[in-house]
């Protein structure tokens, strides 16, 4: 069961991580190609990456099928896992700091009159949730990415091993 729950959560975090990257990577090629870009064009730009409004927990169903007892004599590093996802804050947060790095992103580049300092900060700042995201996942999986598209993720934004999990709700 522990395995499977790792599992869950790691591609639920595939799935918000990956569109936020998609939309940065998109954002910052339109940027330096000199266009403008609109609101409808990051929502497109999204949608074409697969983030969808309408998300499906799997990792909730699971975790809801769990107990504390079900920890059995599982190791101290494991219980932390357990215990950040009994908490409940785990997915929801990480939710909420997507939503908030895309919603940065749109007003960053839809503001009248437009501002470069105001894009600059949008995509630094969704760059620096994923980082965050993923150190704090890694930090609940004892030092490591459960799934390889998450240690991609690390590599290509130069996430720092050193980097301190900020809790920003």
């Amino acid at each position: 069961m522990q395995n499977e729950l790792v599992r869950a959560v790691a591609r639920e975090y595939v799935d918000q991580l990956a569109p936020l990257a998609h939309l940065v990577g998109a954002i910052t090629g339109i940027v330096e190609s000199g266009r403008s870009v609109s609101q409808t064009e990051i929502r497109d730009i999204l949608d074409e990456a697969g983030a969808s409004s309408c998300t499906v927990f799997p990792v909730h169903s699971l975790i809801s099928s769990l107990s504390p007892y079900d920890a059995g004599a599982i190791t101290p590093p494991d219980m932390k896992f357990f215990h950040e996802l009994f908490s409940g804050d785990v997915i929801p947060s990480m939710h909420r700091r997507v939503t908030r790095a895309v919603d940065g992103i749109v007003s960053g580049f839809t503001s009248s009159p437009p501002s470069p300092e105001a894009r600059k900060r949008a995509l630094k700042d969704a760059s620096e949730t994923i980082c965050m995201e993923l150190s704090r996942l890694k930090q609940l999986c004892q030092g490591e990415l459960p799934d390889p598209d998450l240690a991609g993720l690390w590599k290509s934004f130069s996430c720092d091993e050193g980097l301190s999990v900020i809790h920003m709700d």
